[in-house]
């Protein structure tokens, strides 16, 4: 298990506010995330994923784990953790200080990740190194998250049902407070962030442009929070507890293993283990008792970690 230095990490591998413009990507780019959207959501044809994002991921891959970790940092997201133990696994790892609509955002993002970059740094550092894929490749990955909660075709479908209840042909004949609305109802029904579904408009040409409801979106953002009747799924959304991620102590399991096996020494371990956040006491407990007795049961270690994990 490889160490890196813990302020690099924190310039060059954490996920930041994603940039949900994604004009940038060809035709070609954006044909072939659509196909990906596609293959992955199989399972739920046009209906929302929301909340099942987590549970729709772990079903792709038997090697994927999620961890939630309450960074220090507000600036940061998510990232895609790769161990180095030999082992065909990936930890994509959310902010648990963000609110569930970013977790959910950051999880279908960070998979974008490992189903196209995961291969071209299996063999370096142990988390991505997300600075050499350049702006473009987050794009992508931001483009994929959009699609992959809000396809093309069930927002097809949603526009084309409100303009039937608005007794309009088309979006361009809306108001500000009627595409306002339709932002607010897309929001709640597919669960992901506000700024994301009104970029998701237009990058779907429903709207011209971003500017005016980006402008005014502390003030939809307001209106949305205020909506009685959706409060319940609104405070939902925007708080940062997430019931919907099993979260998984296989992270500390890997680290045991490396260090059992000798392919981390205690400095790297403590150091990794810094770095993510994890439990120091437990890490240090499982060092001790490593050291202790190297006969003893991993099984049992792993229900130690586990319990006390929670």
């Amino acid at each position: 298990m490889s160490s890196i230095n813990h302020k690099e990490l924190f310039e060059k591998y954490y996920q930041n506010e994603y940039d949900f413009n994604t004009n940038e990507l060809s035709i070609d780019e954006i044909a072939d995330i659509k196909k990906i959207v596609r293959e992955k959501r199989v399972d739920y044809a046009l209906a929302p994923i929301g909340t099942g994002v987590f549970n729709c991921i772990l079903k792709q891959s038997n090697d994927i784990r999620f961890e939630l970790v309450s960074f220090d940092s507000d600036k940061i997201d998510g990232m895609l953790y790769i161990p180095t133990t030999g082992k065909e696994r990936a930890y994509i790892i959310l902010n648990a200080n963000k609110p569930l609509a970013n977790q959910i955002f950051t999880a279908a993002h960070e998979f974008y990740h490992y189903i196209k970059d995961y291969q071209k740094f299996k063999e370096t550092p142990y988390i991505c190194d997300f600075s050499m894929l350049k702006d473009v490749n987050e794009k992508k990955a931001s483009r994929f998250a959009a699609e992959f909660l809000l396809p093309e075709e069930a927002l097809l479908r949603e526009v084309q049902d409100y303009c039937r209840a608005m007794e309009l042909t088309n979006m361009k004949k809306m108001e500000f407070n009627q595409v306002a609305t339709l932002i607010i109802f897309l929001t709640l029904k597919y669960q992901m962030p506000l700024k994301a579904v009104i970029y998701r408009l237009a990058e779907e040409r429903y709207i011209e442009s971003v500017d005016k409801y980006i402008e005014n979106y502390e003030f939809i953002k307001k209106v949305l929070r205020e909506i009685k009747i959706f409060g319940k799924h609104v405070d939902e959304l925007y708080s940062v507890e997430n019931n919907y991620v099993f979260v998984y102590s296989s992270i500390y399991q890997d680290m045991e293993k490396a260090f059992s096996t000798g392919n981390a020494s205690k400095e790297n371990i403590l150091e990794d283990a810094k770095i993510l956040n994890l439990d120091m006491e437990l890490i240090d407990e499982f060092l001790v008792e490593a050291r202790e007795d190297d006969e003893e049961d991993d099984d049992e270690l792993f229900l130690l970690i586990n319990a006390k994990r929670g």
